[in-house]
C-alpha cells in the first residue's frame, strides 16, 4: 500500500513507520493518523513482524498537529476515504491506543523534537530510545489546549505528576538528557546511531518467545492499574500458566538445553 504521509517498510522481522513530512516536523494531519492505524494493523497482523519501531524523517520527530489542513478542512475535502473521520475516533483520535494495544514490542526511536498531542506516540511505546538532538515539549497549553490523547495519564505515570505539571505550566523545552535523567526516555544515544541502535534492540528480542514478549507487556501495564500485590500475583501466575502449555515454551528450554538458536512458531 502507498502511504502519502508516511513510510511503512518491513525487513528482517522489523516494521518501521516514519513520519514523513520533514518539511513540515512531521505535523500530524488527519490523512497521516489514519495511515498510521493501518499501518499498525498491518504489522499486527503479520506474523513474519517481530517488533515494530516508530521514528520520523528529518531534523524532527513531530511537531504536533498541522493546524492548517484542520483549519482549511482542504485535506478532508479531497479525499473521500476521509470524510467519515468524525465517525473513526481510532482513525484520528486513538492511533496512541492503538500502539499501547499492540501484541508485539514496539520502540520509540525520537529523532528530534516531539510536541503537542503526538507526544501520546512516543509515550504509548514500550521503549523510548532518542538522539542526542532530540527535545520535548508539551505545547498544548501554550496554544490554550489541554492535556489529550492520554498523555496526562501516561506522562504523569512515567515521570510523576509534579513534573508533568511543571512541564505542562512553564511549556519548557527539554533536551535529550533531561529526558533521560527524569525517566522520559531509556537512553540517549548519538543521533547517527539512533535507527541502527532501535533495530539492534529489536533483534535481540527474537530469542525471546513472541508469547512471551506479549505476556510481559500485558504483565506490566496491568501492574500499573493493579489494586494490590496480591491481585497482580494472580494475574501474573494465570499468564505463566497459559505460556507453560505452548510449544514456544518447551522450545526456548530445549534450545537452551541444546545450546542451539530458538525457531519459534507463535503458538
Amino acid at each position: 500500500m502507498n502511504y502519502e504521509g508516511i513510510l511503512f517498510e518491513k525487513e528482517d522481522g522489523i516494521a518501521t513507520i516514519t513520519l514523513n513530512r520533514p518539511e513540515k516536523l512531521n505535523a500530524v494531519t488527519p490523512k497521516m493518523r489514519v495511515e498510521m492505524r493501518e499501518a499498525l494493523e498491518d504489522a499486527a497482523a503479520d506474523g513474519g513482524v517481530r517488533a515494530v519501531i516508530l521514528t520520523g524523517a528529518g531534523r524532527g520527530f513531530c511537531a504536533g498537529a498541522d493546524i492548517t489542513t484542520v483549519a482549511s478542512g482542504s485535506e478532508l475535502a479531497d479525499d473521500e476515504s476521509l470524510r467519515t473521520l468524525h465517525l473513526e475516533p481510532v482513525a484520528t483520535n486513538r492511533v496512541a491506543t492503538v500502539l499501547r494495544n499492540l501484541r508485539k514490542p514496539t520502540i520509540c526511536a525520537l529523532n528530534g523534537i516531539i510536541a503537542g498531542g503526538p507526544i501520546a506516540l512516543a509515550l504509548s511505546s514500550d521503549i523510548i530510545i532518542a538522539s542526542e538532538k532530540a527535545g520535548f515539549r508539551i505545547a498544548l497549553t501554550r496554544v490554550g489546549l489541554s492535556l489529550e490523547n492520554g498523555i496526562s495519564y501516561m506522562l504523569a505515570r512515567r515521570i510523576g505528576a509534579h513534573l508533568t505539571l511543571e512541564l505542562a505550566y512553564t511549556n519548557d523545552i527539554i533536551d535529550a538528557r533531561e529526558m533521560e535523567r527524569i525517566g522520559l526516555v531509556n537512553r540517549v544515544v548519538p543521533h547517527d546511531e539512533l535507527r541502527k541502535t532501535a533495530r539492534d534492540m529489536a533483534k535481540r528480542m527474537f530469542d525471546i518467545p513472541p508469547l512471551g514478549l506479549e505476556m510481559a507487556k500485558r504483565c506490566v501495564y496491568k501492574a500499573l492499574e493493579a489494586p494490590d500485590l496480591e491481585s497482580q500475583i494472580a494475574f501474573e501466575m494465570l499468564l505463566g500458566r497459559t505460556l507453560r502449555q505452548t510449544e514456544d515454551q518447551k522450545e526456548a528450554v530445549t534450545s537452551f538445553m541444546e545450546k542451539r538458536k530458538p525457531v519459534y512458531k507463535g503458538r
